[in-house]
């Protein structure tokens, strides 16, 4: 199911495991291996036309703005430190040991990395996966969004990026598990806020958060989304 398990508020349980800053680097810089998926991951989102159907049948792709990337690399400030992009962020917030955390945060684009070779670096760097938050199932897709929050309200310009989608609905780029889905949904809803006036106003979380993100579903199953 899409939207299970169900969202959660913010906390700071502690991991499974502590890490050093130097021991996690050592160990992450050891990797040589890259996700299957890691050629299919990252890019902006796919506009869709309201009333299209049949999406995946007779998918008619058009990109979104490049502020609908979470391997864009534009600064912004998150919980008082400085992040690259918010894929970098969100691999961060996977866990509670600040040591873990600043490894992660101090790592910065290489001067000829590209934005998406820079994506899948951090993204390497968050996949210890027994020293994560016990609770992050849960809160991932909670942090996402207020990573996304945080990128747009630091950039105006991006922020006029998104309204210019208008009313299309948007779907993310392939990625792992169901991220296709949350990211648009995520995108969709900070569309919404930025057009309201509300973004950054209001802190939705747990049910309240899942709530407001479903809210376009409908035109998704019409479309042929899911």
């Amino acid at each position: 199911r899409l939207f299970s398990p169900l969202l959660t508020s913010v906390s700071t349980t502690p991991t499974k495991k502590r890490f050093s800053d130097k021991r996690v680097l050592i160990k992450l810089r050891d990797r040589t291996e890259t996700p299957n998926q890691k050629h299919k991951m990252g890019g902006p989102c796919f506009l869709i036309e309201e009333g299209t159907e049949n999406w995946k049948e007779n998918p008619k792709k058009e990109r979104a703005p490049a502020c609908t990337d979470n391997f864009q690399v534009r600064p912004f400030e998150f919980e008082g430190k400085e992040w690259q992009s918010v894929e970098q962020c969100y691999q961060a917030m996977k866990y509670t040991d600040p040591g873990h955390q600043e490894a992660i945060r101090r790592e910065t684009k290489y001067p000829a990395e590209t934005d998406w070779d820079y994506g899948i670096r951090v993204w390497q760097l968050g996949q210890i996966r027994n020293a994560t938050r016990l609770e992050w199932p849960t809160l991932k897709v909670e942090y996402m969004y207020k990573a996304n929050v945080a990128k747009y309200l630091a950039h105006p310009d991006m922020q006029q990026e998104l309204l210019a989608t208008g009313e299309k609905l948007m779907i993310g780029s392939p990625s792992t598990a169901n991220w296709r889905m949350w990211n648009g949904l995520i995108q969709t809803r900070i569309r919404k806020e930025l057009r309201e006036g509300i973004l950054g106003k209001e802190s939705l979380s747990g049910k309240e958060l899942e709530a407001a993100l479903k809210e376009p579903f409908g035109k998704w199953v019409a479309a042929g989304l899911v």
